[in-house]
């Protein structure tokens, strides 16, 4: 004859067939065994929450946990030094099972509550995340050089400066103008940056109707650069220079 409280288990996961759930159901009105095993292990479900306090899981915990549940019955329990945090949890589980539960229902009890310390694992994961995401952001970014731009030829009367932004592992080149010559029709300024005789395009701008102007360029990894050349071109898709040096570092 088949032993219905052994689907007890099964009943508790929702592994059961409907038709082994109904009998199982039937079989539950009658059995006062299954009835206070389940009773026992919907409480412990509902309370877990509240009763543990919000500390740091250590990495052994399962472990723990799966040692105690089936450990022989009558084997002594071993003295072992535990962190204060960690004994407090295992005291907790070590407590609730002694009151509540039987063989028979301990392989529920351990998979709802494995289950619970990995959604609060994940949780203090995910604070832990969030917190250095918030950090980062909240960091300003760092000037670490700073470079002034004189004026030369048709645009004596201009200036500037030009700033290194450090943030994060980007590194931003900022150029602020001031007083330049306003531009016609597709003329641009360019930005070169100069390294060992060769130029980099770092972008072109238009300034407005004051003669003030703003780029920004970030500068690929591990890139450098000894001086920067504004030229004015005749448009934006100029390569290399073409038009006459209006303003540089030197």
């Amino acid at each position: 004859m088949e032993n219905k409280c052994e689907n007890l288990s099964l009943y508790m996961i929702n592994e059961l067939t409907p038709r082994e759930k109904e009998e199982f159901e039937r079989h539950l009105k009658t059995c006062t065994q299954c009835q206070h095993e389940l009773e026992s292990l919907q409480g412990l479900w509902q309370n877990l929450s509240y009763e543990i306090e919000e500390v740091d899981v250590p990495d052994t915990l399962k472990a723990d946990v799966m040692n105690f549940i089936f450990e022989e019955k009558d084997a002594p329990l071993q003295e072992q030094k535990v962190e204060p945090a960690k004994k407090s949890l295992i005291e907790q589980f070590k407590l609730n099972f002694k009151k509540h539960f039987s063989p028979l229902s301990a392989t529920v009890a351990a998979v709802l509550i494995i289950g619970l310390v990995g959604l609060y694992w994940n949780n203090l994961q995910l604070k832990d995340t969030i917190t250095a995401l918030e950090t980062k952001e909240a960091k300003p970014p760092q000037i670490v050089s700073t470079f002034v731009l004189k004026g030369q030829g048709l645009a004596a009367s201009a200036n500037g400066n030009a700033y290194l932004l450090q943030e994060g592992g980007a590194t931003n080149l900022v150029i602020e103008l001031n007083n330049m010559p306003r531009t016609k029709d597709e003329e641009v300024y360019q930005v070169w940056l100069l390294k060992n005789g060769t130029r980099q395009n770092a972008g072109t701008l238009k300034p407005d109707q004051n003669g003030n102007g703003l780029i920004t360029y970030r500068l690929p990894q591990a890139h450098s650069f000894d001086a920067i050349g504004i030229t004015l071109e005749p448009n934006q898709n100029s390569t290399q220079p073409q038009g006459q040096k209006v303003m540089g570092t030197s």
